[in-house]
């Protein structure tokens, strides 16, 4: 029998670097809200990028997290797409990326949704983080666990 043993996600999001202020602005970015997904890798057996939706990938669809973020729209962009024509949206915008101060169309992507839009938090599942102008919350990784502790952050607690 081999046994797994799994950390509470709250102990995984402790290993998460955020920015300044960052938790504070937290509860802005726990209600309704757009999720622009950079793909910077994708899944080679699924053709999606390995932390999709949030929500696709990370919670069980019985769960309140799910339903929660199920209903945001997302908007996936690659680097063939125009930085300057993602969006503009008065409502908390969420970037998710990998790796994302090391991909020139990311950043570019990051600083028009910054420049447009009232309310943004970046997210980087990247393996290393070199500082925080592309990242305001970076995981360390972008597996299951980790992706659902992202989630549990994410998501207002009842």
């Amino acid at each position: 029998m081999t046994m797994l043993l799994e950390r509470p996600a709250a102990a995984i999001a402790e290993s998460f670097a955020l920015g300044l202020g960052v938790r504070d602005a937290l509860p802005r970015f726990q209600g309704r809200c757009t999720v622009v997904r950079l793909a910077t890798i994708d899944n080679e057996v699924l053709d999606v990028p390995r932390w999709s939706t949030l929500a696709e990938a990370w919670a069980d669809p019985a769960d309140a997290a799910w339903r929660r973020w199920s209903d945001n729209p997302v908007v996936t962009v690659g680097p063939a797409d125009d930085p300057n024509l993602v969006l503009a949206t008065l409502t908390p915008v969420i970037v998710i990326g990998v790796d994302n101060e090391a991909n020139g169309y990311a950043r570019s992507v990051i600083d028009a949704v910054r420049a447009s839009c009232a309310s943004v938090l970046v997210v980087d599942m990247g393996l290393r983080l070199t500082d925080h102008r592309y990242a305001d919350i970076a995981t360390f990784g972008f597996d299951r666990a980790r992706g659902g502790a992202l989630l549990d952050l994410l998501t207002p607690a009842r």
